[in-house]
């Protein structure tokens, strides 16, 4: 009796593991599954970061408000007339005048500002209205 070689029927899953693009298919897959989860990570960790320094800096700006309202503060204080006063009569050696004279001045006080003048707005002409009609149809025209 003659034998015969017995054939292997390789299933289709089986053929496709041996076949050299699987393991680098796998392999590649697998990479940038990686980098997907690494992407999102990186992405996390500057969100966090980046929620750090904004903190931080509303840390700072809390810390210059009351170190600006300290300033105010202390402003007031030296502009406070009982330690102007006193300075002038400790630091300066000066003294209340023995006699006071009012001099009568004809002429009306200046207005008081609150401000410099160049902190306030420009003043605008009262006493020029706006051009009319027939000045502003014929205004280029030159009069005699």
């Amino acid at each position: 009796m003659a034998t015969a070689p017995k054939t292997r029927k390789a299933s289709a899953l089986a053929e496709l593991l041996r076949s050299p693009g699987l393991p680098l298919l796998l392999t590649v897959s697998a990479l940038i599954i990686g980098l997907a989860a690494l992407l999102s990570l990186v992405q996390s960790s500057d969100a966090t970061s980046t929620n750090g320094d904004v903190q931080r800096l509303r840390r700072d700006l809390v810390d210059w408000q009351a170190r600006l309202h300290e300033l105010e503060l202390n402003v007031a204080s030296l502009g406070s007339l009982d330690r102007i006063e006193r300075e002038a009569k400790e630091r300066l050696h000066m003294t209340e005048p023995k006699e006071t004279r009012y001099i009568t001045v004809d002429v009306p006080a200046p207005e008081g500002r609150k401000l410099p003048s160049r902190f306030l707005p420009p003043q605008t002409e009262q006493g020029r209205s706006a051009p009319s009609l027939w000045e502003r149809l014929f205004g280029w025209l030159p009069l005699p």
